[in-house]
């Protein structure tokens, strides 16, 4: 693994416990830039996105061709792109990968798209990662973006069972 998970999302935590529902709030301010149309990126950063923009993204559906073509991505969420899982046949899939996996699902049903999923690192522990899609129109009609918002965190593993020797 390139760069230790720990270290990207502190000790437990993809993000601060006080920004544990950043995907719900990423749909408000959708819902509320959206005023009976698709909303815009440019109508949700207007709206005050704060540091939950560092966990954010925007893909350019029209220009992602086999890949997400990225137009924002927010710095934290960067880091993921170095964090890989455990594949069965695909050892190349990151974090990130799973982040946009969903940006056509936002398109096909014109809403925010939620989805929780329970990842295995390549180190082979466990990740509670949450993550949400949003159709996004340039005009308020036609679809041309995808907004997402990715949490999530290290799952406590449990202690061992204190062995006792018995004479």
């Amino acid at each position: 693994m390139l760069s230790d998970v720990a270290n990207l999302f502190g000790s437990e935590l993809a993000v601060p416990s006080t920004d544990r529902r950043l995907t719900r709030r990423m749909v408000d301010v959708w819902a509320r830039s959206a005023r009976g149309q698709f909303p815009s990126w440019a109508a949700m950063k207007e709206s005050g996105l704060g540091p939950d923009i560092d966990w954010m993204f925007v893909v350019d559906i029209h220009r992602s061709i086999g890949f997400p073509y990225f137009t924002f991505m927010g710095e934290r969420l960067a880091r993921l792109s170095d964090v890989h899982l455990r594949g069965e046949n695909d050892w190349t899939m990151t974090v990130l990968d799973k982040a946009t996996a969903d940006i056509n699902a936002a398109v096909a049903t014109e809403a925010p798209h939620f989805r929780d999923d329970e990842l295995t690192l390549c180190d082979g522990r466990q990740l509670l990662f949450r993550v949400v899609t949003a159709p996004l129109a340039e005009d308020g009609t036609n679809i041309t973006h995808v907004v997402g918002a990715a949490s999530g965190r290290v799952a406590i593993q449990p202690a061992a069972p204190n062995l006792h020797l018995v004479d």
